[in-house]
């Protein structure tokens, strides 16, 4: 099977918190009746299609204090070459099918020039018209692209929207939040407290950004995603679709066996948190960082454990002992890459979402 045109992008993926985020909101759309598969990473950052109607979604940032975007900066090349191809419109039209009923949505996190912002829209409502001026400013500067199917560029721009979403990470987390607390109400029978709601979402962006990084694209219908839902919910606080409930132990109770107090697990419980939305809000190069560091604990719990099992460690405190000795020796810890609180953190957060590794009780 040939991979697809984001293929080398994916491989390369630098932990694109913001658009995850976006990604999950696009979810939640679907949820709601919007969407009919939603995936990332594919022709697209995100793919979203209604039937067989796609709707191509670029998601562009900008970090600079002052800046924003306009119809010449979402046109002008990228590249010493000054072809429009190379522009972040040229790169959303291009190289994809485009069926009727074909839309493409700029995502950004700033409200855009007056130019631009004729082409905003709010989600799920339709865009109001654009000036003949302004329409025919993108496509003189988008001459010369080759499109397919017969299309031309009047036809892309005619079909072009952009949405702003929030500034920042924790903006467009708040909102997902929002739109999250009432599924999970559902699921749960009654009100979602607030840290529920967060360690549900927390566990779905986890499933977003395993599956972006896979090597071929992967897709949410609104039945996987549902379940996706329910399975985090239940996952979360221990609760069923049913009503029923399964045993859901807190961290405080899988460091019990390693003899750890009830203040010094509270203490590490509170730090987990704080880590897990700094973990979240990172993007970049310390995103990929802070991932890198979660699966080397995660593979030092893992040989901790074995050992444990073939009884070269005995169980309880003498295995959290040398689990953490393992954690606070590793290279980057050594070399501060990453500080100890950091690892001890993220060793925690794995403690707290994965099978005991210094007793078999849970």
């Amino acid at each position: 099977m040939a991979l697809a045109p984001a293929d080398g992008g994916r491989r390369s993926r630098r932990g694109f918190a913001y658009q995850d985020v976006v990604t999950l909101l696009d979810c939640l759309d679907m949820l709601d009746g919007q969407w009919t598969s939603v995936s990332w990473e594919d022709l697209e950052d995100i793919l979203c299609y209604r039937d067989a109607e796609p709707n191509y979604r670029q998601v562009k940032t900008i970090e600079e204090a002052g800046t924003r975007h306009s119809v010449a900066s979402v046109c002008r090349p990228e590249t010493a070459q000054k072809t429009a191809e190379t522009s972040y419109l040229g790169k959303l039209f291009l190289d994809k099918p485009l069926p009727d009923g074909t839309r493409f949505t700029l995502v950004i996190n700033e409200m855009p020039q007056r130019d631009l912002h004729e082409f905003a829209v709010e989600r799920d409502h339709p865009r109001g018209p654009v000036s003949e001026s302004t329409r025919n400013d993108v496509i003189a500067r988008l001459n010369g692209l080759q499109l397919p199917n017969g299309r031309d560029i009047a036809w892309c721009v005619d079909r072009l929207d952009v949405l702003v979403a929030g500034r920042t990470i924790e903006d467009v987390e708040r909102e997902a939040l929002h739109r999250l607390a009432p599924h999970v109400g559902a699921l749960l029978g009654t009100g979602a407290m607030y840290e529920e709601v967060e360690e549900v979402m927390t566990r779905l962006m986890e499933v977003i950004t395993r599956r972006a990084r896979a090597l071929r694209p992967q897709d949410f219908t609104s039945e996987t995603f549902r379940t996706a839902v329910e399975t985090s919910v239940r996952k979360a606080t221990g609760r069923r679709r049913d009503g029923s409930t399964e045993p859901l132990m807190t961290l405080r109770e899988k460091l019990q066996p390693a003899e750890v107090s009830d203040a010094e697990a509270e203490g590490l419980h509170d730090a987990m948190l704080a880590f897990r939305r700094r973990r979240r809000a990172s993007i970049g190069t310390k995103r990929q960082q802070l991932d890198d560091l979660a699966d080397d604990v995660h593979a030092l719990c893992t040989v901790t454990m074995a050992e444990r099992h073939s009884g070269l460690i005995a169980p309880g405190p003498d295995a959290y002992q040398a689990t953490v000795l393992k954690v606070a020796n590793m290279p980057q810890v050594a070399d501060r890459t990453h500080n100890l609180t950091d690892a001890l953190a993220t060793l925690s957060d794995i403690t707290a979402r994965c099978l005991n590794r210094y007793a078999d009780a849970s």
